[in-house]
């Protein structure tokens, strides 16, 4: 049985054409396509990046990112803002502040006492030392007093909810860029839950806690 090339028989030969390599024109197509995708994914990166500058506050933009420009925030020591609708929703919506000097937070406008319990809607009172309360919540019975929480949203009433109960309230990260302040409502920063544990000294245990 031949082995040669030319033993085999015609129909399994390769043509001439299957020895030329690619022409060079559609290596130079090729290459110049993947420069193009790559540049206009640069260039939708940056402009995603850079949209903050862009538009004119108050605006949303692309990644949940509120731009508001500095004058919205309230000086140190002004009652907080509360953005919401019609600016964002109202499931989204914080109160915005300066407890110090260039130190903006922005507090979510609702909180739940635990990652399964239902929302509780955040007011501020100014009236007394300012503070921010819960309500409308579902999971404290009415002869219970409702949380409180002081400006930074730590909670102040430990007596009266058992220092297993409450934890503070959440916010949205926010950072400061020339004259735009921009919150990123993708970015919670949740507070962490308390678990049982002694409470501390000098602060009685409520009516039938052991």
């Amino acid at each position: 049985m031949g082995t040669r090339y030319e033993d085999q028989p015609v129909e399994q030969w390769a043509g001439p054409e299957s020895l030329d390599p690619t022409p060079v024109w559609k290596q130079y197509l090729l290459v110049a396509l993947l420069a193009i995708v790559s540049l206009v994914v640069l260039i939708v990166v940056g402009v995603t990046a850079l949209a903050p500058t862009f538009v004119t506050p108050p605006a949303l933009v692309f990644g949940d990112r509120l731009v508001l420009a500095t004058s919205d925030v309230p000086g140190v020591g002004a009652a907080p803002r509360l953005v919401a609708a019609p600016t964002i929703d109202e499931s989204r919506s914080f109160y915005l502040f300066q407890p110090t000097n260039g130190h903006v937070l922005a507090l979510r406008a609702h909180w739940r006492p635990r990652a399964a319990e239902p929302e509780c809607r955040i007011d501020y009172v100014a009236a007394g030392p300012p503070r921010f309360t819960a309500t409308d919540c579902a999971v404290f019975a009415p002869a219970l007093k409702i949380p409180e929480f002081d400006r930074m949203g730590a909670p102040l009433n430990l007596a009266h909810l058992d220092a297993s109960t409450p934890r503070g309230l959440d916010q949205y990260l926010v950072s400061v860029s020339g004259d735009r302040v921009i919150v990123n409502l993708s970015r919670v920063i949740e507070s962490s839950e308390r678990t049982n544990g002694p409470v501390p000294t000098g602060i009685p245990r409520p009516q039938g806690t052991p």
